[in-house]
């Protein structure tokens, strides 16, 4: 080989050199900007939790106190108060699901396992629906046989049951039943949610972002087609499952979840993501 072809592969080779480097350095670059990207994100998030959600719950807190020492009165003051207060509590949950939607799409999750009472929070659930609950005249129907306490990530629980809740009572004909079954084996929680309603064909793309069975100005249900979609994310990244199936005229959501000891996590608790019922 002569020397002027290895003089030329020897700089061919060194320009391919610091072309790769000139491509690492680029993607360092990149990759510190993802970085920061998304603590800026995390950042957000968090303003956001702080600076809207923490005032809608001490708004929320008065106002359920004010709501029940008006009802008994049944005036038109209580009539608009009543309406005040069940916009607010619409709000409230309709920005728990965004910030949620939001934490799931950027990745900013983590498990906050804490013990709490399963019983306790369907009831601090269904005080939150009442904006759905109010005026349609639905029955519940409950069987909760599992322990007094769980031992979970009790604010993604919460927000998954508060989903599938919303969901049946938004669906569900007005005047109809609603059948949550709750158990539990050596090692799973389940959840049932069960109601009449119209025949969901596919099954799959019920849990897709912004999911609605009919869309655009025709739609005839509220809400941001977010729930179910955060549902199916927070059940996948705490380990579980959740599908739908058919029983009758009915649809019912089953998830299930598993279950910690009390020795397999440390303990420590985020704020609950809904407004606080005594």
């Amino acid at each position: 080989m002569k020397h002027e072809d290895i003089i030329a592969t020897h700089l061919q080779t060194e320009t391919k050199i610091d072309d790769l480097k000139n491509v690492f350095q680029a993607l360092e670059v990149m990759n510190k900007k993802l970085i920061e990207s998304e603590k800026s994100k995390s950042h957000f998030l968090a303003l956001i939790r702080n600076e809207f959600h923490n005032p809608l719950i001490g708004m929320g807190s008065l106002l359920k106190h004010l709501y029940n020492s008006l009802k008994s009165k049944n005036d038109e003051d209580f009539e608009l108060f009543h309406l005040v207060y069940m916009d607010m509590l619409k709000l409230n949950f309709q920005l728990l699901n965004i910030v949620a939607a939001a934490e799931v799409e950027t990745a900013i999750l983590e498990k906050n396992i804490t013990l709490f009472d399963i019983k306790a929070m369907i009831k601090d659930i269904n005080e939150s629906l009442l904006f759905l609950l109010h005026s349609r005249g639905i029955k519940v129907k409950k069987s909760i046989e599992c322990s007094a306490t769980i031992h979970n990530d009790r604010d993604k629980i919460h927000t998954i049951l508060s989903n599938l809740l919303a969901n049946a009572y938004e669906y569900s004909p007005i005047g109809s039943e609603i059948d949550i079954e709750i158990f539990e084996d050596d090692k799973m929680l389940y959840i049932s949610i069960r109601n009449v309603g119209t025949d969901i064909k596919d099954k799959k793309s019920i849990f897709d972002p912004f999911y609605q069975q009919r869309m655009g100005f025709t739609r005839i249900h509220q809400g941001l087609g977010l729930g179910l979609s955060v549902c199916k994310s927070y059940v996948d990244f705490l380990g579980g499952n959740i599908f739908i199936t058919r029983d009758g005229d009915a649809n019912v959501f089953i998830a299930s979840l598993p279950l910690y000891t009390n020795d397999e996590q440390v303990l420590f608790g985020g704020e609950l993501d809904s407004f606080m019922f005594d």
